[in-house]
């Protein structure tokens, strides 16, 4: 594994899914800016510098988070992916489906905390906490305080988590689940937002506090054609399934996508820029 500093929050093997080869290039869509545009490329899209980069005593790594993030969830991912598409394309489901679908869908859950917004949210809260200790602690504290918070911002973000940590945790508590693949079978597309999946909270375990939620949807974008839905079953149970939408399922189509958009970050990718610029049209 190469060592660069230009990190993606929406692994590149995921994008290239979205990506249209015959005109060599992947649509997108700012919805802050209100601009189209397209790149010829994954590799400058959905990416930061520094993304995952973290310091430890002064020495900045850039290397550590993103393998812990590949070794984990990403390398999988074509594998898996691959696997689903050859069970829809010949119609046999292989013995091994649902570890495929958890594979899957831990790469979705490690996606609630790899985008850019998420990083900010979860400094801005450790900042608070070092303002709080701050503000009421002695010299000798204040000084070690500000010590670890001056290492904290040699980088854009502390990263302070491990994916592979994140994952697991979460995974346990999902525990067992049920999913739905839905795969478009017409000139539809599914959208790809700036964030590798979406999630929704729900009470699916007992806690001394009635108000607290944990992820119990993951929703993973696989490609074009492709839409991952998975629940844990301790919120529904249901059926797995494959379900094939045509021209005859439009709303399921677009209640889909208008999900993906809506809850993108900033923006949304394409593999069809005419399809694309009409959704806009249509949700705007």
């Amino acid at each position: 594994m190469s060592n660069p500093i230009n990190h993606h929050y929406v692994s590149q093997c995921q994008i290239r899914n979205f990506f249209n080869k015959e005109a060599g290039k992947i649509f997108l869509y700012d919805k802050i800016q209100h601009n189209h545009f397209n790149s010829t490329s994954t590799k400058k899209i959905f990416s930061e510098r520094h993304l995952n980069s973290r310091s430890k005593d002064g020495i900045i790594d850039t290397f550590s988070l993103e393998a812990d993030l590949n070794s984990s969830v990403e390398s999988s991912f074509t594998k898996n992916f691959n696997i689903l598409l050859e069970a829809v394309t010949t119609e046999i489901i292989p013995p091994d489906i649902k570890n495929v679908v958890i594979g899957l869908l831990k790469y979705g859950i490690a996606g609630e905390i790899r985008t850019p917004k998420h990083k900010k949210d979860t400094d801005e809260s450790i900042k608070n906490a070092f303002d709080i200790l701050l503000d009421n602690a002695i010299p000798e504290l204040k000084q070690s305080l500000d010590g670890a918070f001056a290492n904290l911002r040699l980088t854009p973000y502390s990263n302070l988590l491990e994916y592979s940590d994140f994952v697991e945790t979460v995974f346990e508590s999902i525990g067992d689940v049920n999913f739905i693949l839905y795969v478009i079978n017409s000139d539809q597309f599914f959208l790809l937002p700036d964030r590798p999946s979406l999630t929704r909270r729900e009470r699916i375990n007992d806690h001394y506090n009635p108000d607290a939620k944990e992820i119990a949807v993951v929703q993973v974008p696989l490609s074009s054609k492709m839409f991952l839905h998975c629940e844990s079953v301790k919120f529904r149970k249901f059926k797995s399934r494959f379900v094939e939408l045509s021209d005859l399922n439009q709303t399921v189509i677009d209640d889909i996508n208008k999900n993906l958009y809506f809850n993108a970050n900033q923006l949304v990718a394409c593999e069809n820029e005419q399809y694309l610029t009409s959704l806009i049209k249509k949700f705007n």
